[in-house]
């Protein structure tokens, strides 16, 4: 029996150990539970988070909001088309060669006021105190010239003439002398449909 004695107070350091590790253990799930540390999980959205995100549709625009397509402007015609002065004489031009007509002769011809020498018969009319209306291709060389005197009384000119590149053929037209010039005109029968649209359009 006396053997066993030494071993004997070896239970009281158990009971008086378990204290403290229960109070640590404590204090580990305290501060556990209080503040998250870098082990805590991240917060994540849930499911239903996510699915009420995607479910939300895209805006579209209102109508107020719809840019209108602009409308387009549409072209000049008749009088509203620019007008041109006469190279020569007093008679407005769009009433020598009407917007229709020149667009029948050519479609890609515009009046112009650039001067320059006046072929045969046409600068004859000048110096007579005629009208001279001159067209051009917007985007060539080609030209139309009208020479009109209103007053034909004694003047005189041949049928048809060439001056350079220009075919220039002449009509008395009733009280009218009339001569278009054009390097389309071989001959006076080609500018025979320009000098009928003008006498037409002064008589």
């Amino acid at each position: 029996m006396s053997a066993l004695s030494p071993s004997a107070p070896a239970a009281p350091r158990i009971r008086r150990l378990l204290p403290a590790v229960v109070v640590a253990a404590a204090t580990a799930l305290a501060l556990t539970g209080c503040e998250p540390g870098v082990f805590a999980p991240s917060e994540t959205p849930g499911a239903s988070e996510t699915a009420t995100e995607s479910a939300e549709p895209t805006p579209t625009p209102t109508a107020s909001e719809v840019v209108p397509t602009p409308t387009p402007t549409p072209a000049p015609t008749g009088s509203d088309l620019p007008t041109t002065p006469p190279i020569a004489g007093e008679l407005p031009c769009t009433d020598v060669l009407s917007a229709e007509q020149l667009y029948e002769f050519n479609p890609n011809f515009a009046a112009t006021a650039e001067e320059g020498t006046l072929p045969g018969a046409i600068g004859d009319i000048a110096d007579a105190g005629g009208t001279v209306c001159a067209f051009q291709h917007v985007t060539g060389p080609d030209r139309l010239v009208i020479g009109v005197l209103q007053q034909a009384d004694g003047f005189t000119a041949v049928e048809f003439q060439s001056v350079g590149d220009l075919g220039v053929a002449t009509s008395i037209e009733g009280d009218l002398a009339i001569a278009a010039a054009s390097q389309y005109f071989g001959a006076a029968q080609d500018a025979q449909p320009v000098i009928d649209d003008v006498a037409a359009n002064l008589q």
